[in-house]
């Protein structure tokens, strides 16, 4: 997991030039007037989730946890909190879905907290169950971009 802001002059330093690139790249866009739904970037390989969401408590949320992609979540308005865990801190009743990239599961140990504001971002690799869409104190309606980025570019 890494986790930074886009208005840090050195947000990409010691990154892979493709998550260089591509954080790069988020910069470029006009993100409070970005369109809902999905961008395409490179087809399967990298493509943006534009989402609407109202953040509600933690115990209410479900963690999830990728096998195929790394995800960048870029906060655009609002406040957010994200939970996240470490390989061996969740556990799930239910099995990997393949077709959506995506095992639903709960963190049950050594949970850990981002706050996000705009502009944040939090990248999480595949096997790194994350909780999104928590709310700080009070739910609030927030807008947010999330990059999937498959795996085999960071390789």
């Amino acid at each position: 997991m890494i986790y930074n802001t886009l208005f840090n002059p050195r947000y990409g330093r010691g990154l892979s030039p493709i998550l260089n690139e591509t954080l790069t790249a988020l910069r470029q866009y006009d993100l409070p007037e970005l369109a809902l739904g999905r961008h395409e970037i490179d087809g399967e390989k990298i493509f943006m989730e534009v989402m609407t969401l109202t953040t509600g408590l933690a115990e209410t949320r479900r963690a999830v946890l990728h096998q195929e992609y790394a995800e960048i979540h870029l906060l655009i308005s609002g406040e957010e909190r994200i939970d996240y865990g470490m390989l061996g801190d969740w556990q799930s009743e239910l099995p990997y879905d393949e077709a959506q990239d995506l095992q639903l599961l709960d963190i049950i140990r050594h949970r850990q907290t981002l706050t996000m504001f705009p502009g944040m971002y939090a990248i999480f690799f595949p096997h790194e169950p994350h909780q999104v869409g928590c709310q700080l104190n009070t739910p609030m309606p927030i807008k947010k971009a999330v990059v999937k980025m498959h795996y085999t570019l960071l390789l």
